[in-house]
């Protein structure tokens, strides 16, 4: 049987930024990165850094009162819901223990 896994190579890299340190890597195989250039390799690491200091940038909206009645009210809707199916579970398990 022959190996025909493909070599990888991966290219790392770490940015201080503002929001703190960014670690990534690309992934290629030997033919896509012999394809590519230099630009191209830092353009794709700039738009990860870039995305990740979007998203560390972006502040948690906050909670309104009516969001977080409604969060409450679907949980103890989840908590009825469990209750009752460990219920009827607990009903089934009885009935079979009752046969045996």
């Amino acid at each position: 049987m022959t190996n025909t896994q493909e070599t990888r190579i991966q290219v790392t890299f770490r940015v201080n930024t503002p929001k703190g340190t960014y670690q990534d890597a690309l992934w290629f195989t030997k033919e896509e990165y012999d394809k590519k250039t230099q630009a191209e390799i830092d353009v794709m690491k700039q738009e990860r850094i870039d995305k990740w200091i979007k998203i560390v940038s972006t502040p948690t909206p906050e909670l309104t009162l009516e969001d977080i009645q409604r969060e409450i009210d679907n949980q103890q809707s989840m908590v009825v819901e469990t209750t009752n199916k460990i219920q009827e579970l607990q009903i089934q398990k009885n009935k079979i223990l009752k046969e045996e």
